[in-house]
């Protein structure tokens, strides 16, 4: 699914031999804001995604160019910016790879453009992977999915400031045509398994969000203190921090006892991880009925307990969970803005799109020009085109 900006990075490449990056989106329809707590989460890649080009250079440079934001940034060996032209947002990913790279022999000259804007199907951390993956290439470095998926999220946790967890990076890495990944952050065993023929319908609201400047920080040390509260009553020697290194029948028995909003976060955490556990099994049965069931429950209890979502972005998963043929729907990401995403058979898709597009744009006006959907089927991880 590449835009005319993305057609143009191709035909670049091709014109003067560079090498070509495919970075997909993600959709995770149940085990939300559980992944920096250690639980269990699940996610499909999506068939659009960011487009890399880029030839290796001796000077150790990195300069990249993005299509999409019409912006320009340059950085020297040591990582250190010689040129931002509309690049102070995404330059922070860049400088992160760098540093985290360091020391680095060869840097890159390259073009990039997304399909979509950012909110909540993981640009950052599609990005973050392009940019790992060809400085890696450039030196000769052949990164794990783990080193990967490990690199993305300290580049937004120290980089650019947004405390997420590893679910975004590890589905984009290990993602295949027509499976879904499960992630157990506590383990870090990860599952890829194919299961029934579905769609991934995504409407985007209008509104364009940055975690780091939204409430999604606050929400993760909440997730945190309630861990401390917990360990205390549950009478831990030593201080917990991570709801999912607690006994979740522990955890169930003393949620009461906790003030608000950290009895709520927890609450969300504990029934977000069980929702992932019958998703899963709902996936290998075939069951769709029930997977959209974990998917609709999620997107409850994010706005019930999690406390997340900008009113607008609730109409529209509200809006989309409700449009006939929806097996389940759930606002994506740190949902503060950005997608929802709702879940179909593929023949059903596209007159989904159409009916809950129209929906939104209908109660929500303010918004209707910016508003658009999309359909894609589960899809393959991050690759090489050229």
């Amino acid at each position: 699914m590449l835009t005319p900006l993305q057609q143009q990075v191709l035909d670049r490449a091709a014109a003067d031999g560079w090498q070509v990056l495919f970075s997909p989106y993600r959709a995770c329809l149940v085990g939300a804001h559980v992944d920096h707590q250690g639980g269990k989460v699940t996610g499909f890649a999506l068939s659009y995604g960011i487009v890399l080009a880029y030839s290796p250079t001796d000077d150790g440079m990195i300069r990249l160019e993005d299509l999409t934001v019409t912006g320009r940034a340059s950085l020297n060996h040591a990582n250190e910016p010689v040129e931002l032209e509309n690049a102070q947002d995404w330059s922070k990913f860049v400088m992160g790879a760098g540093k985290l790279l360091s020391p680095r022999k060869r840097g890159f000259e390259g073009v990039v453009a997304g399909s979509l804007p950012s909110g909540g199907l993981s640009s950052s951390a599609a990005f973050s992977l392009a940019i790992l993956s060809a400085l890696a290439d450039a030196n000769g470095r052949a990164l794990t999915n783990l080193e990967l998926s490990r690199a993305a999220v300290e580049i937004e946790n120290r980089f650019v400031g947004v405390n997420c967890g590893l679910l975004d990076p590890t589905i984009i890495t290990n993602a295949k045509a027509g499976h879904m990944v499960t992630l157990d952050c506590a383990t870090g065993d990860v599952t890829v398994e194919p299961g029934p023929e579905v769609a991934i319908v995504a409407v985007y609201s209008g509104i364009p969000r940055a975690l780091v400047s939204t409430g999604f920080n606050n929400r993760t040390e909440e997730c945190r203190q309630a861990a401390r509260m917990l360990s205390k009553l549950i009478g831990h020697q030593e201080e917990v921090t991570r709801l999912g290194e607690l006994p979740r029948d522990l955890v169930l028995r003393h949620i009461d006892a906790l003030p608000e909003p950290y009895c709520l976060r927890a609450r969300h955490f504990v029934t977000e991880t069980e929702r992932v556990e019958r998703a899963t099994s709902a996936w290998r049965a075939g069951d769709l009925e029930e997977l959209g069931r974990c998917a609709s429950e999620s997107l409850n209890s994010s706005i019930a307990n999690y406390e997340t979502g900008s009113e607008e972005q609730r109409v529209l998963a509200r809006i989309l969970r409700d449009t006939p043929a929806v097996l389940g729907a759930r606002f994506c990401g740190g949902g503060f803005g950005g997608f929802a995403a709702g879940l179909c058979l593929p023949s059903d898709a596209q007159r989904i799109a159409s009916d809950a597009l129209g929906a939104y744009r209908r109660a929500v006006p303010g918004y209707a020009d910016k508003a658009f959907a999309i359909v894609s089927q589960p899809s393959d991880s991050l690759r090489r085109l050229r």
